[in-house]
Protein backbone atom coordinates (compact mmCIF):
# COMPACT_ATOMS: atom_id res chain seq x y z
CA UNK A 1 0.00 0.00 0.00
CA UNK A 2 1.15 3.35 -0.09
CA UNK A 3 1.18 6.45 2.46
CA UNK A 4 -1.22 9.25 2.56
CA UNK A 5 1.60 11.52 0.89
CA UNK A 6 2.12 9.21 -1.97
CA UNK A 7 -1.44 8.99 -2.86
CA UNK A 8 -1.48 12.77 -3.22
CA UNK A 9 1.47 12.84 -5.97
CA UNK A 10 0.04 10.38 -7.32
CA UNK A 11 -3.65 12.34 -7.67
CA UNK A 12 -1.59 14.91 -9.08
CA UNK A 13 0.02 13.23 -11.34
CA UNK A 14 -3.14 11.88 -12.53
CA UNK A 15 -4.97 15.16 -12.86
CA UNK A 16 -1.93 16.95 -14.05
CA UNK A 17 -1.63 14.47 -17.45
CA UNK A 18 -5.55 14.51 -17.97
CA UNK A 19 -5.42 18.35 -17.72
CA UNK A 20 -2.19 19.13 -19.81
CA UNK A 21 -2.06 15.40 -22.17
CA UNK A 22 1.79 15.52 -20.67
CA UNK A 23 3.44 14.41 -17.61
CA UNK A 24 4.34 16.95 -15.01
CA UNK A 25 8.06 17.54 -14.11
CA UNK A 26 9.69 17.16 -10.58
CA UNK A 27 9.52 20.85 -9.90
CA UNK A 28 5.94 21.39 -11.31
CA UNK A 29 4.64 18.51 -8.60
CA UNK A 30 7.04 20.18 -5.79
CA UNK A 31 5.05 23.61 -6.76
CA UNK A 32 1.33 21.76 -7.70
CA UNK A 33 1.66 20.48 -3.60
CA UNK A 34 3.49 23.07 -2.08
CA UNK A 35 6.71 20.99 -1.38
CA UNK A 36 9.91 22.29 -0.95
CA UNK A 37 12.82 19.42 -2.07
CA UNK A 38 12.53 18.02 -5.60
CA UNK A 39 14.64 14.81 -4.31
CA UNK A 40 11.46 14.44 -2.01
CA UNK A 41 9.08 13.94 -4.95
CA UNK A 42 12.14 11.65 -6.73
CA UNK A 43 11.88 9.79 -3.99
CA UNK A 44 8.18 9.25 -3.83
CA UNK A 45 7.45 8.96 -7.46
CA UNK A 46 9.67 6.18 -7.50
CA UNK A 47 7.80 4.73 -4.43
CA UNK A 48 4.77 5.08 -6.19
CA UNK A 49 6.88 3.03 -9.61
CA UNK A 50 8.00 0.34 -7.33
CA UNK A 51 3.81 -0.20 -6.16
CA UNK A 52 3.04 -0.30 -10.10
CA UNK A 53 1.11 2.07 -10.30
CA UNK A 54 2.78 4.45 -12.25
CA UNK A 55 5.47 3.69 -15.34
CA UNK A 56 8.59 5.37 -15.96
CA UNK A 57 11.23 5.35 -19.20
CA UNK A 58 14.91 6.39 -17.66
CA UNK A 59 16.42 9.79 -18.45
CA UNK A 60 13.34 10.76 -20.47
CA UNK A 61 11.73 13.95 -19.58
CA UNK A 62 8.15 13.58 -18.78
CA UNK A 63 8.18 10.09 -19.19
CA UNK A 64 5.82 8.83 -15.95
CA UNK A 65 2.68 7.07 -17.26
CA UNK A 66 -0.50 6.16 -15.61
CA UNK A 67 -0.29 2.00 -15.60
CA UNK A 68 -3.48 0.71 -17.09
CA UNK A 69 -3.90 -2.46 -14.52
CA UNK A 70 -7.28 -3.12 -16.60
CA UNK A 71 -6.08 -5.68 -18.60
CA UNK A 72 -3.82 -7.42 -15.67
CA UNK A 73 -7.63 -7.29 -13.67
CA UNK A 74 -9.20 -9.20 -16.96
CA UNK A 75 -6.43 -11.82 -17.34
CA UNK A 76 -6.68 -12.61 -13.63
CA UNK A 77 -10.47 -13.57 -13.51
Amino acid sequence: MITEQQRRVYDFIRAYINIHGVSPSYAEIAKGLSLTARSNIHRIVHKIYKAGMISIKSKRFRSIRIADKSVQTISAL
